[in-house]
């Protein structure tokens, strides 16, 4: 009896320690480019070992993707950067979205145009985009970080911090943009300003590719499924996807304007293209150079391999 107990025990360990090494960890922060994967899993398009994993903030994300907690995280460009600029292989599977207004800079009356940052108190998330939109900023307001208090605060805390007046300004997203936008509060500057900057992307560790290979294609197919269901049922597609948003149907559409969600041809075109580098490397190089130029990031070596294109050409 006991030698029976025993091997069921032990059959149930290497069950869980098989079930953990098969399950795809996806995770990622609340943000309209990122829903789609939600909205695929609604319309039972995942594999039950694709597991989603919400975080609080990109911050949250890179932490959790580097001491794996998760295999596949969604992240800016730039913050994936900064990954590989810790020594961290990863690939870049798939290209989510690019930003064209989503991400912006939000402020309180009597502020209306940038000049008036002068002196006052900004939050932005201590991340690579944080930093860059906050830098593209006051370059365009004619203003160094000297000139105005600037805070670091994750994501979630964005709203509660301009609502009690914490802050005069902050350095924010989709969907707290427009929760903020509902307030009276004014966009002074956004990521349509900086076009192609802000690319969202979806990376893997190296290591994990060939494991997860079969699961990554799923997940890539479903995606481009969801974008295929978002573009033929917008307003269906809107009322899935905006309640764990914290929007109305109506205004997640409109969010959706300010970020061009990129489907199969366009990773295609952006992750293959037709010249010796792909499109998306020359981009990240060009934004390689901004972020060195910053001190945002570190010194990277190589960054020419960077790109996996198997997921979006088969």
């Amino acid at each position: 009896m006991k030698l029976l107990l025993l091997v069921l025990v032990f059959a149930l360990i290497v069950g869980c320690s098989d079930a953990s090494r098969t399950q795809l960890r996806v995770g990622f922060n609340l943000w309209p480019g990122y829903e789609t994967l939600y909205l695929a899993q609604q319309k039972g398009l995942l594999a039950d070992n694709i597991e989603l994993v919400e975080l609080l903030s990109a911050t949250d994300t890179m932490d959790a993707f580097r001491h794996g907690r998760i295999e596949v995280a969604a992240l800016t460009l730039d913050e994936a950067l900064l990954l590989v600029s810790e020594g961290i292989a990863l690939k870049i599977v798939l290209i989510m979205d690019v930003s064209n207004g989503a991400d912006a800079v939000v402020a309180r009356a009597p502020i209306v145009e940038l000049a008036q940052l002068k002196g006052k108190r900004i939050a932005y998330e201590q991340t690579a985009v944080g930093a860059l939109m906050l830098h593209k900023t006051l370059d365009a307001a004619q203003l160094s970080m000297a000139d105005v208090d600037a805070v670091h605060m994750p994501v979630n805390q964005h709203f509660r911090a301009f609502q009690s007046r914490e802050v005069d300004a902050v350095v924010t997203f989709e969907p707290v943009t427009t929760q903020l936008v509902n307030q009276h509060h004014k966009v002074i500057f956004d990521s349509a300003q900086i076009p192609g900057k802000i690319v969202d992307v979806l990376v893997v560790r190296t290591a994990q590719l060939s494991h997860h290979f079969d699961a990554l294609q799923t997940l890539i197919s479903a995606q481009f499924a969801a974008l295929a269901f978002i573009k033929s049922n917008p307003e269906t597609a809107a009322q899935l996807m905006s309640p764990r948003l914290g929007l109305q149907p109506n205004e997640l559409l409109a969010a959706l304007d300010g970020i061009a969600l990129a489907d199969m041809p366009t990773n295609r075109d952006l992750l293959v293209g037709t010249g010796t580098l792909p499109p998306l490397q020359v981009t990240a190089d060009q934004l390689l150079a901004v972020l060195l130029e910053h001190n945002m990031i570190a010194e990277i070596t190589d960054v020419d391999d960077l790109v996996d294109a198997r997921f979006v050409t088969q």
